[in-house]
């Protein structure tokens, strides 16, 4: 499909429930169609960070000028939602230096982050409106074309909300 539009670098990303696929050769960068065939049965034919992968992600290699790392989640120390963001992001953000990732606690009750962070905003609404205990984007990737895209994202719901969601109900799983 890519190849009819004329899109030669392709990036491949097992679909499984675990961070570090970059490591362990769950991302893969393809530059032919026989290549991208060749890594997708691969892929598939091995289980993963101990999973066994069941889908591929197929997207285009896109030029990046910067990675970042943005989430939102709850500071148990400080009993308040907490703003990371860090200029280092992509691979290893838990090996980021303490003095790289900024740090805003948010008051719950105030619908607007008062930070100057891209994408902090939006990043607030979705925690607040879907009653995530974590939004996380990383990579969160600045082309060099000046486009930001969120490359890789993760959501942890609150179990707890559950009765506030009707549209939830399609997630619970069936017994």
């Amino acid at each position: 499909a890519y190849t009819t539009l004329g899109i030669w670098k392709i990036v491949l990303k097992a679909q499984i429930l675990s961070g570090k696929r970059g490591k362990n050769q769950g991302i893969q960068f393809c530059s032919s169609p026989e290549e991208a065939k060749k890594v997708c049965e691969d892929i598939f034919s091995r289980d993963l960070l101990g999973q066994y992968v069941t889908a591929v992600l197929l997207e285009e290699q896109i030029e990046i000028a910067e990675e970042h790392y943005l989430s939102i989640t709850y500071d148990t120390k400080g009993k308040l939602p907490v703003l990371m963001h860090s200029e280092i992001g992509g691979v290893d953000i838990e090996n980021v230096p303490c003095e790289k990732i900024q740090r805003f606690f948010l008051n719950p009750r105030d619908e607007r982050c008062l930070y100057d962070v891209p994408f902090a905003q939006a990043l607030w609404n979705c925690f607040r409106q879907e009653d995530a205990r974590l939004v996380e984007i990383n990579p969160l990737v600045k082309t060099i074309s000046g486009e930001w895209i969120a490359l890789d994202a993760k959501v942890a719901l609150d179990d707890d909300a559950f009765f506030r969601h009707e549209d939830w109900k399609q997630l619970e799983p069936r017994t």
